[in-house]
């Protein structure tokens, strides 16, 4: 009998959380992901430069464990991550100078780096979108961690006239609870206004 309960239960759940998630499907009203509400809220990078939606419950990636999750010292200057460490955001405002119609040729060399470096990545998706006013040109691929594949975005699109470098990684096998949402979290970004002195 209480096999018969549990499997009830557990039916019920998953109902309530597929009916959560159709109801709920923009960050701006907040999402379900991985069965957890998570409330989105606009913040500031690099001095006020640009604004983006994120969710309220990642933090800074310490220290300690920049190092770890990104053994380069190419690491990106900004790492958001959630709680767990298994989802992150990171970005570099580079000093090169780029307009809307050179992201695409810029991205491409990226891509080519990171294929020579590591051949066993599996790519999938290359395009340029327009964002307002912004081009924004990103790829996403399959790499794999220390421990686990990883899903991941890389992007890049004009701030200031310069090279907003981003890059978004989950584990693998949450790519359909984050996917649409990390997209959406990207595609939030804007560039602010330069303050007059």
């Amino acid at each position: 009998m209480s096999e018969e309960k549990n499997y009830l239960d557990e039916t019920i759940l998953e109902m309530k959380n597929l009916k959560n998630k159709e109801e709920s499907n923009n960050i701006k009203d907040g999402v379900y992901i991985k069965n957890e509400y998570i409330e989105f809220e606009e913040i500031e990078l690099f001095e006020k430069s640009m604004n983006i939606l994120f969710p309220k419950s990642f933090i800074d990636l310490p220290e300690n464990m920049k190092k770890i999750k990104y053994p380069s010292e190419q690491r990106p200057q900004i790492i958001k991550t959630s709680l767990d460490t298994s989802v992150n955001f990171g970005f570099s405002l580079l000093p090169l100078p780029i307009r809307n119609e050179q992201t695409k040729e810029a991205l491409k060399q990226f891509k080519t780096v990171l294929k020579r470096v590591n051949p066993a990545y599996v790519f999938y998706d290359f395009k340029e979108e327009k964002i307002g006013e912004k081009t924004i040109s990103w790829f996403d691929f399959k790499s794999y961690g220390v421990d686990f594949p990883m899903y991941n975005i890389m992007y890049i699109l004009p701030i200031r006239n310069k090279v907003m470098h981003g890059i978004f990684n989950c584990l693998y096998k949450d790519i359909d609870e984050w996917k649409e949402y990390a997209f959406q979290v990207i595609k939030s970004i804007k560039e602010t206004e330069e303050e007059s002195n």
